[in-house]
């Protein structure tokens, strides 16, 4: 689809393959179509099942095509999980004009040999997020183009996943008849929604329940700082009750839609819920016991993230704590979160999105953040192949500025690095079973 400042934006979920189409009119994003479609080939975000994938792509594009009127040609696409990770970078080159003014080229040059960095072969880099340029001396530039000088120099932060996992959402787009316009992480397309520029600004945690997975991101003077993502979302809740009901897992999800509370003490012993157990044996499941089960569960998530909010240096948040996705609908969420948090939490509220449904927030974003972004940013995301940015020989190592780390980027980098987290929730079993 080539219509100018028009996009498709492609959230292929663990539950729902989300796609919408849109631009942004006067700083207003206008949603022209969307579609969706049950995802059955993804695990954790990430696909396990290419052929189910490309299915339900195709589904959702089927449905968008129809809005529209005509073909979509290719789609950007969100990029989450525990693959995914976040590192400082620089990069530095030489102006090459004859009258050493920086061009568009330059900018290129310098924001791909940002991207040369060691990492392993099984990983790649997919994009670059410059923050600052600095050209011979002068420092803090936004955008260097037209400026004249001999050296340009950026810092910013490098994108990396897996490279099977990248691969097969590329080649589950293609198969479907899309092309790959580039990658978008999630946590990105998400801040664009849930948080004011004020917000990122100061300093926010936006904590992203999904399906399978919770993700963090924080932010400082509109930079992401950090971002790591737990490997336990909604769909553990639902267990958690499937379990302590010993009912079916529609069953148990139909409970926490409609009964479920995040705090044990806003149930209402009045309320039950009425369903059948495995066994074939009728029940009636109060609303306090509900709560209790959820509540348990959210408090161990919520403690994980503190525990890596505090490992990354930044245990508070100017603007608090901002709670998006699907199970931070759940009433008293919040109380629960400034009881773990001991801050401002927050719960992100869709409105004028330009959507019927808050579940395309994040496809949203996504459309936000790319016609958002400004072009000298572009000029090193637009390329949505995977690429080999590995340091092989001398001369690309000598495009990096201060090869050897200081002592301040080495502390930073450790504390990026996210805790082993236990994998048992005894307390939670105990207080069913102890």
């Amino acid at each position: 689809m080539e219509t100018k400042g028009t996009i498709a934006a492609l959230d292929i979920g663990t539950s729902e393959v989300k796609l919408i189409v849109g631009e942004l009119l006067g700083g207003t994003l206008n949603v022209l179509a969307e579609g969706s479609a049950p995802s059955a080939g993804v695990k954790r975000g990430v696909i396990v099942d290419i052929d189910q994938t490309v299915n339900a792509i195709k589904q959702a594009v089927a449905e968008v095509e129809r809005t529209l009127g005509e073909p979509i040609g290719e789609v950007y696409v969100a990029i989450s999980g525990e693959h995914i990770q976040v590192k400082d970078c620089q990069g530095m080159t030489s102006i090459k004009g004859e009258d050493n003014e920086i061009t568009d080229d330059d900018v290129k040059d310098v924001l791909h040999s940002a991207m040369v960095m060691r990492i392993p072969n099984e990983l790649s880099v997919v994009d670059v997020l410059p923050k600052t340029f600095t050209v011979d001396q002068q420092t803090e530039i936004t955008d260097p183009r037209g400026m004249i000088g001999y050296r340009l120099e950026v810092t910013g932060k490098l994108i990396i996943g897996a490279k099977t996992i990248l691969h097969s959402i590329k080649r589950s787009i293609e198969r479907a008849g899309l092309e790959l316009a580039g990658y978008v992480l999630e946590s990105l397309a998400v801040s664009r929604i849930a948080a004011s520029i004020d917000e990122l600004e100061l300093g926010v945690g936006i904590i992203d329940i999904g399906h399978e997975t919770t993700a963090l991101s924080i932010y400082e003077k509109n930079d992401l700082v950090y971002s790591t993502t737990l490997p336990y979302g909604g769909d553990h809740l639902t267990r958690d009750l499937t379990y302590k009901m010993n009912c079916k897992y529609q069953d148990a999800k139909l409970a926490k839609e409609e009964y479920g509370v995040a705090l044990e003490s806003l149930g209402d012993p009045e309320e039950k819920v009425s369903y059948v157990t495995i066994n074939g044996e009728h029940r009636f499941e109060p609303q306090p016991e509900i709560g209790f089960v959820l509540e348990a569960r959210l408090e161990e998530i919520f403690e994980m993230i503190q525990k890596r909010m505090t490992q990354a240096g930044h245990p508070q948040m100017n603007s608090g704590i901002i709670l998006c996705g699907g199970s931070s609908s759940l009433p008293g969420i919040d109380q629960l979160g400034k009881r773990i948090f001991n801050q401002n939490v927050n719960v992100y509220q869709p409105a004028s999105l330009g959507i019927r449904n808050p579940k395309y927030a994040v496809a949203a974003g996504m459309l936000r953040y790319v016609l958002s972004r400004s072009t000298v940013s572009k000029s090193g995301f637009d390329r949505a192949d995977e690429k080999e940015v590995v340091a092989q020989n001398r001369e690309q190592e000598q495009l990096l500025t201060n090869p050897t780390p200081s002592p301040a980027r080495e502390e930073r980098t450790q504390q990026e690095q996210p805790p082993k987290e236990r994998k048992s929730f005894s307390s939670f079993f105990e207080k069913f079973f102890g």
